[in-house]
């Protein structure tokens, strides 16, 4: 309802005029009564009324000069309807100066007074709505002036008017952060799902019985479209504060997928000091991978922590990991990022040193899709992936990213292998069929032919139905027959052109396939001749 003030000398006029329309109809309620300009005076700076019905010809004070004296003392927001007995275009002209919204001759007729009454309603709304919106406008950029500590006092008394919020008062700053939107979520959907997330941590705040009153509902700052931020008043303890962090997480985490973390800041004294919690709150974001099982993180309790550790990922995960990829493991994959991800937790690595160990896992990948000749910007989870920071992401949302990718990763090289292999394999058997004699092993040629060891000996196998050492050992123990043959090279010799560095061992190989040994052989041979 819109507060009304009735001014006249005559208590009968007053009376008559209160009772003469139906106020609350119109959206009006009569909120005071004064018979002079200076108690009028007094009850408009008590009562801030949006209108003033007032007489002319009064005494101590008339109405013209109360009007005028309304306006210097900065009551600019009422606004004033003129009843007088009096037509002289004098004092239209004066009251025309003082803003007057109308000026009505006595008898007063009701529906003269109701069209003034719903003008002013009329512009009393546009106001309030350009009053919101310019408010709205000020907001973002009031609120970044208090956490960055550029506010000045007019900003400062800026946020006492437009935010509603007591200059001397303790503040939190509350950051919520939304982990785990879909990789392929737009920004429109985005920033819908931040609005709905705004309005919902807004009651939650105006639902707190322990907080004080603030005018107007509490402002939720959009620092981008997967954080918000609050300024919260009031003397809270920790417990409380850290009880308000886990209703705000529930309240934001009603979206299917989100996973919500509240970092709170320590508490300030007045909005002076609102980036001393602000910058505290972005220290306690530093614990999110080291608490990973916590939603809601309190400065006070990570504030004597060991700072977040700047290290690197075993070099034996890491090569588990990337030895699962190159095989297509998904059980190996899963179990080396799952150490990787505990790593972090136990070990309280810092969040750079996270980020670092994920691009370090990114990159390796992607080093054996190009070295096996594919392209990585085929890959459809590399951008996301690449960009998880952009999104962010808790320590389960970050282990489904990597997994996603580190599948579509194995799956294209294992394609690459499959296309590489049917194409080479021919190849390979005439390589070694050159090189038996070699130091060569189903190692050294996987890694030069760009395929991994496995599925060469597997594709080996199938193809030419033998294992690929034994055809190694059958070329070695057939050339190894024709030097016994056909030279008089000793046995150490001959073991060393055929690609055996142990004559020993040499021996023991060729009584394997042949049930004799060399000199055996030899012998055999001579006595034939």
């Amino acid at each position: 309802m819109r507060k009304v003030i009735l001014v006249d000398d005559e208590m009968f006029a007053r009376k008559g005029l209160a009772g003469l329309i139906p106020w609350e109809r119109y959206g009006f309620e009569v909120v005071g009564e004064a018979e002079d300009g200076e108690e009028a005076l007094a009850l408009i700076g008590r009562l801030t009324p949006d209108v003033v019905v007032t007489d002319i010809r009064m005494p101590v004070l008339d109405g013209l000069e109360m009007i005028r004296e309304a306006q210097e003392r900065g009551y600019g927001s009422t606004h004033f309807i003129i009843i007088s007995g009096f037509g002289d275009f004098k004092y239209a002209q004066q009251a025309v100066r003082f803003g007057v919204q109308d000026y009505l001759l006595k008898p007063i007729d009701e529906y003269e007074l109701i069209a003034s009454l719903v003008r002013i309603g009329e512009q009393l709304k546009r106001e309030q709505e350009r009053a919101e919106a310019e408010d709205a406008l000020r907001r973002p950029s009031l609120f970044e002036a208090l956490v960055s500590g550029r506010a000045e006092e007019r900003e400062l008394e800026a946020g006492r008017h437009t935010l509603g919020w007591p200059a001397d008062l303790q503040y939190r700053y509350y950051a919520v952060e939304l982990n785990d939107a879909p990789p392929e979520e737009d920004a429109e959907a985005a920033l819908r799902r931040a609005g709905d997330v705004a309005r919902a941590l807004a009651r939650a705040v105006t639902d707190t019985a322990a907080l004080p009153p603030c005018a107007g509902e509490p402002y939720v700052h959009f620092r981008d479209r997967y954080e918000l931020g609050l300024l919260v008043p009031g003397a809270i303890a920790p417990q409380e504060a850290k009880a308000l962090g886990e209703r705000l997480a529930r309240a934001a985490g009603s979206g299917e997928g989100i996973a919500p973390r509240v970092y709170i800041g320590e508490a300030a004294s007045g909005l002076r000091r609102a980036r001393q919690s602000f910058l505290s709150a972005q220290e306690t974001r530093k614990a999110k991978f080291a608490k990973s099982g916590e939603t809601v993180l309190l400065f006070e309790e990570i504030r004597d922590a060991e700072p977040g550790a700047c290290r690197e990922i075993e070099p034996a995960v890491y090569a588990s990991l990337l030895e699962g990829l190159e095989e297509n493991d998904a059980d190996a994959m899963a179990g080396a990022l799952d150490r990787m991800l505990a790593a972090f937790r136990e070990e309280r690595f810092a969040p750079d040193a996270v980020a670092a160990a994920v691009s370090r896992v990114v990159y390796g990948a992607t080093a054996i899709v190009r070295t096996m000749q594919g392209d990585d910007r085929r890959l459809t989870t590399m951008n996301a992936t690449l960009g998880w920071q952009e999104t962010p992401r808790s320590l389960a949302g970050l282990r489904d990213l990597l997994l996603a990718f580190l599948a579509e990763c194995a799956g294209y090289i294992s394609s690459l292998r499959e296309s590489i292999g049917k194409g080479d394999i021919a190849k390979i058997k005439a390589y070694i069929d050159r090189h038996f004699h070699e130091n060569i092993s189903l190692k050294s040629i996987a890694q030069r032919y760009y395929m991994n060891a496995v599925y060469l000996g597997q594709l080996f196998k199938k193809t030419y139905q033998v294992y690929f050492n034994e055809y190694v050992l059958q070329l070695r123990i057939q050339e190894a027959k024709r030097q016994l043959r056909q030279t008089d090279k000793k046995v150490y010799e001959i073991a060393a052109s055929v690609g055996f560095c142990n004559a020993d061992y040499f021996v023991t190989q060729f009584e394997k396939v042949e049930r004799k040994t060399p000199t055996a052989y030899k012998n055999a041979i001579s006595e034939k001749l």
